[in-house]
């Protein structure tokens, strides 16, 4: 049985009604904990595993940015002696900065959890997982798209998600699905997690169902 299924859901989780990005973060980390889930046997996880790539990469430039701005500060010469140090770690916090923010405008744009494949026999590389809830609307969209390598790599040439495409991306191992928000929260805010991970679980069975009626495919053909 998923440890979710098993979990004690007795203790409230709850969000003010118009507080979209608060509603959304819950929906998000009960996608993720499905997907993660490590004792679903028919899951996703049987097949892929988390991708930390991309946020390594990310916290190898930010911590260097960060390394940059101390350097300016004890950096063992007084102004003006000092001042290429200055313009050096200036420049590098300024670029590392802008890095981060072209790869979030860019390239993870609403993605929340990055897959690679455990085997390399599985037909998709990678898997790019994303939501969306526009602020002041009711719909939760959820994405899996395929990733063609690896995510530092691919991710920016991988097939966009497009939630505000009915039926969303029509290529190869794509799959979206919605749900309205007001099936699972009361009026009073209080959260249906089980219920809705129950919904997401149900998702990915679908999808997990296609990539191994691929997989077998591809089995047969060789």
């Amino acid at each position: 049985m998923p440890a979710w299924k098993s979990k004690n859901f007795e203790q409230e989780k709850k969000a003010i009604l118009g507080d979209t990005a608060t509603i959304k973060r819950m929906l998000d980390d009960a996608v993720v904990e499905v997907l993660l889930d490590s004792e679903d046997d028919s899951g996703l996880h049987t097949m892929f595993v988390e991708d930390t790539s991309m946020s390594n990469m990310k916290l190898f430039v930010g911590f260097s940015a960060v390394g940059a701005s101390l350097l300016s500060h004890v950096f063992p010469a007084p102004f003006p002696h000092n001042w290429w140090c200055l313009l050096f770690c200036c420049t590098y916090y300024f670029a590392a900065s802008g890095v981060l923010q072209l790869l979030l405008s860019f390239v993870e744009l609403e993605s929340i959890l990055l897959l690679t494949r455990r085997a390399p026999k599985v037909p998709v590389p990678g898997l790019n997982i994303s939501t969306h809830f526009p602020r002041f609307q009711s719909t939760y969209t959820l994405g899996i798209t395929p990733i063609p390598g690896g995510a530092i790599t691919s991710l920016a040439r991988a097939p966009a998600f497009q939630p505000e495409v009915e039926g969303g991306n029509t290529s190869k191992h794509s799959m979206q699905r919605s749900w309205k928000v007001e099936h699972y929260f009361d009026e009073e805010g209080v959260f249906a997690e089980e219920d809705f991970m129950k919904s997401v679980a149900e998702f990915l069975a679908q999808y997990t169902a296609m990539l191994q009626a691929d997989w077998a495919e591809g089995k047969k053909q060789q």
